[in-house]
This record gives structure tokens, sequence and C-alpha cells, in this order.
């Protein structure tokens, strides 16, 4: 998801679920994303053989909630409030956030909290064995229950994600002031809400029950257009409506992708396996490669028309877990946990299992205790 102001008008009425009693309104439809002239190919710059990293940035400890053996945090907004969850087992979550060094216990309506906006407003999930239905809570408290489980929250307090419909099936939802939208899916087909940008661009995933034609879409004047790519996959959107992901080509092989409107860029053609995994504003893309005969994965970033190798980070494996607004990143390996920014790489001490990042550069979520614990953690 990434972050940006911007207004969008309302369209095309769509099914709606009134969660009060105030008259229901149209969702806003998205306008057509620009057809903007394709990307030249990204300049490589030679890949970084070790990290240097400049210092180690120790743990905050924001605790655990009493009782149970892990917690760990799941977001954080960028005035630095946490939220996240502790548990003993399976579909046995419970909810808390930290705030000026305070960690208190959400509801139980409130369970498994995923997302935090600068307004305060928390999106999350009621883990179940078989459906998870989703929760809103408000800046001043109140606990909004959704007919549909939850998969992303914008900095406008817009919620996305995937609920059953009467006949059968599921279709993407959208909560919006309080109402719950409808997103339709084509005859034969349901629809999945993966991510929404905080103009309210969503992307999403329009699949049959053979599978055979299934298609990630953006969803545009009430109704999912498809990506320009049969065979992509998107993972994230920003506000100008970009998608990158992966797709794989006649070849068998997976590179990784950015649809900016109706043209498709392969961002790494040359690569025998890559992917994207999340888009900021700025345009600046993070992803991954791996080479299938050395065993050896290397993050990338791309940052105006140029792909950055940033190396293994001296690991085993290198997994991207996150990028913000400003470019920052965030990195697991198999022995440590890093992030890097303004091309400074710290490493994040103690047994970093790190989450999430906000845009100031803060990290969050967990750390390693003795006796097989864990605690919610943030580093600074």
């Amino acid at each position: 998801m990434a972050a940006t102001v911007a207004a969008l008008s309302t369209g095309v009425a769509v099914a709606a679920t009134p969660t009060s009693s105030t008259p229901t309104a149209a969702p806003p439809t998205t306008a057509a994303p620009p057809t903007t002239a394709s990307a030249p190919p990204a300049t490589r710059v030679p890949p970084v053989p070790s990290v240097p990293v400049v210092r180690t940035v120790p743990p905050v400890d924001l605790g655990g909630l009493p009782g149970l053996r892990y917690s760990s945090a799941t977001a954080i907004n960028d005035r630095g409030d946490v939220v996240g969850s502790g548990y003993n087992g399976s579909y046995d979550s419970h909810g808390f956030s930290w705030s000026h060094g305070v960690l208190t216990a959400l509801p139980d309506t409130a369970r498994a909290p995923f997302r935090i906006n600068n307004a305060g407003q928390i999106a999350g999930t009621l883990p179940g064995r078989f459906y998870s239905p989703g929760f809103v809570r408000r800046s001043d408290g109140t606990v909004v229950a959704l007919d549909f489980s939850t998969s992303d929250q914008n900095e406008r307090g817009e919620v996305v994600g995937t609920g059953p419909v009467a006949g059968g099936g599921s279709h993407a939802k959208l909560w919006r002031d309080n109402h719950t939208f409808d997103l339709g899916a084509p005859a034969g087909h349901t629809s999945d809400a993966r991510a929404i940008s905080t103009n309210g661009w969503i992307l999403g995933e329009v699949q049959s029950s053979s599978h055979s034609d299934d298609y990630f879409a953006r969803w545009i004047h009430g109704r999912w257009v498809p990506l320009p790519t049969p065979s992509g996959y998107g993972s994230d959107i920003n506000s100008r409506g970009d998608v990158v992901g992966w797709a794989t080509n006649a070849d068998g092989v997976t590179h990784a992708m950015l649809w900016q409107g109706d043209r498709a860029i392969d961002l790494d053609p040359s690569d025998p396996l890559s992917q994207a995994v999340a888009v900021n504003d700025a345009g600046q893309i993070l992803g991954d490669t791996f080479d299938p005969v050395t065993n050896i994965g290397r993050i990338l970033l791309w940052d105006h028309g140029q792909r950055f190798d940033l190396g293994t980070f001296d690991g085993l494996f290198a997994r991207p877990i996150a990028l913000n607004e400003r470019g920052d990143v965030i990195v697991a390996t198999s022995t440590a946990a890093f992030r890097r920014a303004n091309g400074r790489t710290v490493q994040l001490g103690g047994s970093a299992n790190p989450t999430a990042i906000n845009n100031r550069g803060q990290v969050v979520g967990s750390i390693l205790l003795p006796g097989d614990t864990s605690h919610a953690a943030l580093w600074n």
C-alpha cells in the first residue's frame, strides 16, 4: 500500500451493505490509469558483494500480554503507535496496542490487528479455522464488525478484503464511511481484494471454479479490469495505479513486472527468477532474485530507472520484508535482519523478526526471549 493524497469521484454504484442507519453512498470509482510511455530498461548497478553494516540498533522490548507465550507487533504508524497480537496457539490471538510506552490489551472484538493508520484507526481479523471475519477499531475506540475478511487499510480509513455472498462464492469488499460495498465479479467468477492505495486504487484477483482463466485486476469505474499480462501476479499497488508483481513468460521463466496503465514492463529480463513485492508512491520498487543453480537469493531495488542489486546481506538467503515511502527497506536473512536507509545499512539487534516499517524508519516485529517466548519489539 502506498501513501499519497488524492480525491476520487463517485460513479457506478455497486451493492452495499450499510453498517449504520446513514443512507448508503456509492463507493468511489477509480479513474482509468494514464497510458504513460513504457519505462526505459532499468540501468543495472553492480551487485553489492557484502553489506557494510554501520551499527547495530538495539530493540526496545514492548512487552507482551499476560499469560501468553508469544507476542509480536504487526504494524506501526508515523506517530509511533503500534499494534500487534499475543497468542499461545492457533486461532488464539489477542490484540494489543502500544503507545507512549504503554501496552494496552484490545477487546476480544479486535483480536488480530494488522494495520494502523495515522488517524489511529485499526483494521484486523478474528482468526478462525475456516473463516476469519474482519473488524475496524475507530480512533474513538469503537469496534465495527465486518462481514468480510480484511486484507488492507489505507490512510483514508478505507478497508478492503473478501467475504461470502448470497448464493455461494465470495466477492471483494470495500468498507468506507461505515458502509460495506460489494465490488462484484464477472459471471461465474469470484473476486478477492488484495491491496488498496491511499487514494483508493484497489488491486484484486478474479477466479473461476476451474481456475482456467484466473487473473489479477484493478477495480476501475465499478468493474475489474485485468492486468495486461494474463499470467501476471500482482503484489502491490501505489497511488498512481502502478502495480508490481511478477509474470511467467513462454519459456516458463518468472520475472519481476511493473504494470503502468495498459503497459507491461519486464523489470528484470535477464535474471533466471525474480519478483517485485512492494511499490511506493515515488515509484521505488522492492523485490528479489533467486538463482536456482547456486541457491543464492539477492535483494533488488528499482529506483528512478536504475536496478540496484543489494546483495545477500551476508546470509544464506535474503528476503524482502517491507518498503516505506522514503525508500527505506527491511530485509531478513537466515541469521539476522537489517534496515537499509539512504545507502546505509544497520542491523536490527536481538533475535529480530521484523514485520513492518513506518515512514520515519521505525521498525516493529518481535524478539525471541529465553524459554522459547517472544515479545513485541521496536527498533528506532
